[in-house]
């Protein structure tokens, strides 16, 4: 059974929606890391050089439980650490995934691709009250 928290909790993350995620950040992509990585383990992504990128945090049931940005301002290690101090999400948040994006990707970009990611995930209106980007110019910046 899910674990009740104050957190919103999303659909299952099903493998066909994660293996549509990686088209969601074109050219800016650099690796899908789809593999989930225990959450307690994120500052694996620091050996693996992400600073910038887009992540997807799930609980032991799958569910999605969060789809986050970071980029080279507060660097992907430094955003899940956030994370891991909150208690709420540190008892659902059980495994991570990461779509590496080139270090400089543009804000607009970054927005527009964490934007598209939600859309093919289904999350807009299944996890209020959070809400993402708006990805109506994805083809135009990302594509």
């Amino acid at each position: 059974m899910t674990q009740q928290t104050v957190l919103p909790v999303g659909p299952v993350l099903t493998r066909r929606a994660l293996g549509t995620l990686p088209l969601a950040a074109g050219r800016f992509l650099v690796a899908a890391y789809a593999t989930p990585v225990p959450f307690h383990d994120y500052e694996v992504f620091t050996d693996l050089g992400v600073v910038t990128g887009i992540y997807l945090v799930t609980d032991t049931e799958n569910h999605i439980r969060w789809l986050g940005q970071a980029s080279r301002d507060d660097d992907l290690s430094a955003r899940l650490g956030e994370h891991q101090r909150n208690p709420h999400k540190r008892a659902v948040f059980a495994h991570v995934r990461v779509l590496h994006l080139e270090d400089h990707t543009p804000g607009d970009a970054l927005n527009a691709i964490e934007g598209r990611s939600a859309d093919r995930l289904n999350l807009r209106g299944a996890m209020n009250p959070r809400v993402w980007p708006r990805a109506d110019e994805w083809l135009r910046l990302v594509a």
